[in-house]
């Protein structure tokens, strides 16, 4: 049973899938991916030996219905893993039918009527971090109380996730113990379930006893001993599987000659040793030999062939070149017999040819501890180094044309990968925004459309939902939406769009805030894209619209950031689709007694129609004013408690003093008419009653502004008795 949970559509369940599965508030928590929870975790240990573990305290006490308990942990501890073992082993034991995940929203507080309405679940709340000027209120705490009252009541239970530093600052008033210290787990305990997890027969014993391994262990965090894990879960199974080769009788004869692939145990804890400290005994033993020195072609071929893994052989030597030249100012002719060939350049950096024309290293791990060991040797040598390797996965057709060699995109595709992985691990771990801000300044440069961007556009999204490298990538992607840089700013909205805006969504919406401040044209579309996608949210649906309201009452944003994003909630997507546009959706849906429910004020409305409206002195044809128009006229003909907003908001929005109103109000009346009857709108009297009613409404407005003395109306359009105020940002902002 537990083998077969392990394997998820063909992909074994390691590090990968458990540590960085991340909260879907879409979804439930999957009870495959519990059973390997449950029976991979290793409980920590609490200062008594002889009492119960903190964590079997723990999992007693939830048993109760409407039990809430808290895990106060900072990031990269556990605590996201704790909480699933805890959920796994309630969900077992037949106390909850299913684990589900629960969005905070984009508010300050958790209201509880925010709790879902099924019976018999386990939920999972992760509190926002503190940030910018967003902070979970003081009073969750004390609203505990009513959370448990509602979960008792539905025989539902509640694990929620926060930090030292925050749970510090809100759990006045929250119910005694139910922030219990969990204690500490010990590494070696954490590497033998895992090891025994996937292969019971392994030697567990053997291995984490062996005086070379034992260090490697200590004081690590668990991502840290998974990867030692699988370290010695590679090397026992490649010495497993060349013994089953050597002893295949058709392989006795070459084993004979060129010696045995078998590898001895202790040859195995030294590959796993050395891995672990990326080799850099044996790099600096390759790069420094005794009696002579490297060249600097030889240290960049091998520099090349870790980079460009899996890439034709000449490629590869065409690269090496190229790499030499940007970092050693040297030209090396490679088109002639001048300098070493490929054959003595593979033999120089102990590589292997394969039939296939590829290089491999038979140490495992080698390539990248070789593109580390360059990183740590040759700081000066970094920006150029990260220029080439950004470029590395870019189609270089001269080079395979003269070496009679294709790279398959799938090659092209895995190399990329490799790139921004490297460019993710280095950043994250030492906080310098470099390595990512080149692959995507490069990758941008290739193209958009290209396979490259969305590659990018992925690896940080991924990045930013991982618990490991989520919060130095939050902090990064708010850097970069303050900048001017398009490329910045264009991955800051796709990531805003991904998996990171769905599960942060009011820090999405803060990034989105910054990046529309730049009202950079070749963002524009994908904020509008961003708008619609974290629209669909409802707790952050007040900020949003009133972040829309403020970016069209802007004179730098108004045309351009403003016009867009308020058609992206004003239109359907597409706009001939069926139904109601989300604005006017949430007119229906806000007379509901949802908690989240909101309803659009008019004076908001008014800001984002004038400015439709203002693009008539625009580009001409099919405009998205008149989709609007059309759109909205059609609601208030179909569904009669829409009439009075639709025409109140356009009704408001032309009712401007001075030159504007007439030019405005024509606007309006001209498309009102192209709803009547138009291309593809056939007549109907329906259509030209409601038109005539708006019309009179109208006229209605004039007559009464004409009436007006003078002093009372406002000197210009811009003034503030004439501009509606947008809505203000609430708890949210």
């Amino acid at each position: 049973m537990l083998q077969r949970a392990f394997i998820n559509n063909g992909e074994q369940v390691g590090t990968k899938y458990v540590y960085e599965q991340t909260l879907d508030s879409h979804a439930p928590i999957s009870p495959e991916y519990l059973t390997v929870v449950r029976e991979v975790y290793a409980e920590p240990h609490g200062k008594d030996p002889i009492a119960p573990s903190p964590f079997k305290q723990t999992l007693e006490a939830l048993r109760a219905a409407g039990s809430v308990r808290v895990i106060s942990r900072p990031p990269n501890s556990s605590r996201t893993f704790t909480a699933y073992a805890l959920l796994a082993h309630l969900l077992n034991d037949g106390l909850i039918s299913e684990v589900r995940p629960l969005s905070f929203g984009g508010s300050r507080h958790f209201p509880t009527r925010r709790l879902p309405h099924d019976r018999h679940c386990g939920y999972l709340l992760e509190l926002p971090p503190d940030e910018d000027d967003f902070a979970v209120d003081d009073s969750f705490g004390g609203n505990l109380t009513k959370l448990i009252e509602r979960l008792q009541r539905r025989d539902c239970r509640l694990i929620v996730l926060t930090r030292p530093e925050q749970w510090r600052r809100i759990s006045h008033g929250a119910p005694d113990g139910v922030a219990p210290e969990l204690g500490t787990v010990s590494p070696r305990d954490i590497a033998e379930r895992w090891l025994l997890g996937q292969e019971p027969d392994f030697p567990a014993d053997q291995w984490l006893d062996h005086q070379d391994i034992k260090p490697l262990l200590t004081s690590q965090a668990p991502t840290d001993v998974l990867n030692l894990v699988y370290l010695m879960l590679e090397e026992h199974r490649a010495a497993r599987s060349a013994a089953a080769v050597a002893a295949a009788p058709d392989q006795a004869l070459r084993y004979q000659r060129d010696g045995s692939p078998r590898r001895t145990f202790e040859e195995q804890v030294a590959n796993v040793a050395a891995a672990h400290s990326n080799w850099e005994e044996a790099l600096y033993t390759w790069h420094e030999p005794e009696g002579r020195s490297r060249t600097s072609f030889e240290r960049n071929f091998l520099l090349a062939a870790a980079v460009l893994r899996g890439d034709p052989v000449g490629h590869v030597y065409a690269r090496a070149a190229k790499l030499t030249e940007q970092l050693d100012s040297v030209e090396v002719e490679v088109d002639g017999q001048r300098e070493p060939g490929v054959i003595a350049m593979t033999r120089a950096i102990g590589a292997q040819r394969e039939e296939d024309g590829t290089l491999t290293f038979t140490r495992p791990h080698w390539d990248d501890a070789v593109i580390e060991y360059f990183w740590n040797d040759r700081p000066l040598a970094r920006t150029t180094f990260l220029k080439w390797l950004a470029q590395a996965p870019v189609l270089d057709t001269n080079t395979s044309t003269e070496a009679l060699e294709t790279i398959s995109r799938d090659g092209r595709l895995a190399l990329a990968e490799r790139v921004g992985q490297f460019a993710l691990r280095w950043a994250v771990r030492h906080r310098r925004q470099t390595p990512l801000e080149r692959v995507v300044k490069e990758w941008y440069k290739h193209g958009t459309a290209k396979e490259l961007w969305p590659l990018a556009v992925e690896l940080l999204d991924s990045a930013a939902i991982h618990a490991v490298s989520a919060p130095y990538i939050h902090s990064m992607l708010l850097a970069w939406s303050s900048r001017s840089q398009p490329h910045l700013q264009r991955a800051v909205v796709e990531v805003c769009t991904g998996a990171f805006g769905r599960r942060h969504t009011a820090k999405a919406l803060r990034r989105l805030r910054n990046v529309a401040a730049q009202g950079h044209p070749d963002v524009i579309d994908t904020l509008r894209e961003a708008v619609r996608v974290l629209w669909q949210d409802a707790t952050v649906r007040q900020m949003l619209f009133g972040y829309v309201v403020d970016w069209c009452k802007s004179d730098t944003t108004s045309q351009t950031v403003g016009h867009r994003t308020f058609t992206a909630l004003a239109l359907n997507s597409p706009p001939e689709t069926a139904g109601l546009p989300p604005l006017l959706q949430a007119m229906v849906e806000g007379n509901s007694d949802e908690e989240d429910a909101f309803r659009p004020t008019v004076q908001g409305l008014v800001t984002g129609w004038r400015t439709l409206l203002r693009q008539a002195a625009g580009p001409t044809g099919e405009r998205d004013l008149d989709k609007a128009v059309f759109t909205w006229l059609d609601a208030a003909l179909e569904q009669h408690e829409l009439k009075y907003v639709v025409f109140d908001s356009l009704r408001q929005a032309v009712n401007v003093p001075g030159a504007e109103g007439p030019i405005l109000r024509e606007t309006l009346r001209t498309s009102a008419q192209w709803w009547v009857q138009g291309q593809d709108r056939p007549y109907s009297e329906e259509k030209e009653d409601l038109k005539r009613e708006l019309s009179a409404l109208l006229d209605q407005d004039l007559i009464a502004r004409r009436s007006q003395p003078l002093a009372s109306q406002p000197s210009t359009p811009g003034a503030p008795s004439d501009e509606p105020q947008g809505d203000a940002e609430g708890e949210a902002a």
